[in-house]
């Protein structure tokens, strides 16, 4: 009996002999791999199955790599090729459990393999596996600007002395009450030749409480002087406390707020 074999890709042939797929590199992506995780797939870390695409990337171009499934919560990772370290990974993208790599820039020209795994090591079933190419960045803005302007700051010269309140950490600290608009963005900065200090945003019926989340900062200025930007959701009257980073230390500075 003669067999014939009709011709067909080889690609489709490694799925259908359940073959990892690999991306045809004769041409540039986008590229599409439609693949299930199944029980006899290569067994990772924690026993979770895993399939890996290999393709072919550019050096300083921008790709997008996704995975997406209706069966399981994929998570994509990003190898180079013959290497055990993961440069890049994502298991939820946005408001889905479908995971997204992007963007990603290659340091170096060559081969990559995009492993498909769920994010729970039972995970099977199908999937679709894929790789853009993405525009690359528009030239940033070079003109020059057309107009300038001067911040007007309000200024307060202080000084934490040991006659000052301390926290429960024994830090010193002054309160300054402050009216602040509801969404108007202020910057706050402390400057200080010899102190390091920390800028804290409170309640006022909350002195002896926490600062609100995340309205506290310690470096975010210049050396050790803070800076932080504060537009309130509610207009009112709050605390804006200097207290000093280490405890028991005392000494002058400045404070600024922008008007």
């Amino acid at each position: 009996m003669r067999i014939v074999i009709t011709a067909i890709s080889f690609a489709a042939l490694a799925i259908a002999l359940g073959a990892t797929p690999v991306a045809a590199q004769d041409a540039g992506p986008p590229w599409t791999f439609a693949g299930e995780l199944q029980d006899s797939d290569a067994q990772g870390e924690g026993g979770h199955r895993q399939d890996d695409h290999r393709v072919h990337l550019v050096a300083g171009q921008r790709y997008r790599l996704s995975v997406s499934s209706d069966a399981f919560d994929p998570k994509a990772q990003l190898l180079q090729a013959g290497a055990s370290e993961v440069i890049a990974e994502n298991d939820d993208y946005g408001e889905s459990l479908n995971s997204r790599i992007s963007p990603f820039t290659p340091p170096e020209t060559g081969d990559y393999v995009l492993r498909v795994l769920g994010f729970a090591a039972d995970s099977r079933g199908r999937y679709t596996a894929s790789v853009e190419l993405l525009p690359p960045l528009p030239a940033p803005i070079s003109a020059r600007p057309e107009t300038t302007a001067t911040q007007s700051w309000g200024v307060w010269q202080g000084e934490l002395a040991a006659s000052d309140a301390t926290n429960g950490e024994g830090r010193y600290f002054d309160d300054y009450l402050v009216h602040f608009e509801a969404g108007q963005a202020r910057m706050i900065a402390v400057d200080s030749e010899t102190l390091d200090t920390m800028i804290q945003i409170l309640r006022p019926a909350d002195r002896d409480g926490d600062p609100l989340e995340g309205e506290d900062d310690d470096d975010g200025g210049a050396g050790f002087n803070p800076l932080l930007g504060f537009a309130p959701a509610e207009a009112g009257d709050y605390i804006v406390r200097v207290a000093a980073f280490e405890e028991g230390a005392t000494g002058r500075y400045r404070l600024r707020i922008s008007q």
